[in-house]
């Protein structure tokens, strides 16, 4: 998705903002609500892994790695 275009960032403002203030509360990228979780065998051990991303999903991680950024 191309969050340099105005009405992309307009139409997922409320998962940007959510993303962005989850950053700053100190949640992980896991955390993000928008994810489906896949249970799964994978070779680091853990039991599931993140299946396709959402547009909404990709809109609250951008909201995240804008705050992280920031944090810099």
């Amino acid at each position: 998705m191309d969050f340099t275009n105005y009405s992309t960032r307009s139409r997922f403002a409320k998962e940007i903002n959510a993303g962005y203030s989850a950053r700053l509360n100190g949640l992980r990228l896991s955390d993000n609500p928008h994810l489906v979780w896949i249970e799964c065998e994978t070779e680091d051990g853990a039991n599931r892994r993140a299946g396709p991303m959402s547009e909404k999903a990709e809109a609250w991680q951008h909201g995240w790695w804008l705050a992280d950024q920031g944090a810099r």
